[in-house]
């Protein structure tokens, strides 16, 4: 690879960086004043540490109800251990509820990054076809190369239509669950 090729792979890495950047900047100014929170729970939550704590925690308890009995005094929350459930209950309530909000967000990111790189194929579809049809014009036109009918040149030309390759998908899946129903 030549310096010049090099550095334009180079300026191309950094725009998709750029890009990137750019949309987590987006993402997070997109969020509100109840997502803030629920973002920084979530990264709490989804820690490994979280998960020892909340564990040996949760036997802490159970030893020390257990201890206090043993010893003759009145636990604070004997067994069946009825409190513990109810935490647990309640970190369960609040641990789904931070992953459904955070997948949610996630789903919303993962859309508009879809958006983007659709926009992006098909700019380069469009550019690739327009390469074509001038490669095709300068062979045409240089009187040393002898002119011929290239068919796939000619389809390649041809910019998509986005609207008859989704219908098309459509036709395809419905007939795909009338097999499925039959």
């Amino acid at each position: 690879m030549t310096l010049p090729e090099h550095d334009r792979l180079n300026d191309l890495v950094h725009e998709t960086a750029e890009i990137h950047t750019l949309l987590q900047q987006q993402s997070e100014r997109e969020l509100t004043h109840l997502h803030r929170p629920l973002e920084r729970m979530s990264m709490f939550l989804s820690h490994p540490g979280f998960i020892v704590t909340t564990l040996v925690l949760f036997l802490l308890w159970i030893a020390l109800n257990l201890e206090l009995k043993h010893l003759g005094r009145k636990p604070w929350d004997e067994a069946p251990f009825y409190w513990l459930q109810g935490l647990i209950g309640l970190l369960g309530l609040i641990v789904t509820t931070t992953v459904l909000v955070g997948q949610a967000r996630q789903g919303q990111l993962a859309e508009q990054r879809a958006q983007l790189q659709l926009q992006i194929v098909l700019l380069t579809e469009q550019r690739s076809a327009k390469t074509i049809a001038l490669l095709e014009e300068l062979r045409r036109d240089l009187p040393n190369v002898r002119n011929r009918y290239d068919e796939d040149a000619q389809v390649m030309q041809q910019v998509s239509n986005p609207e008859v390759i989704l219908e098309a998908i459509q036709e395809g899946d419905s007939s795909g669950s009338r097999k499925e129903t039959s």
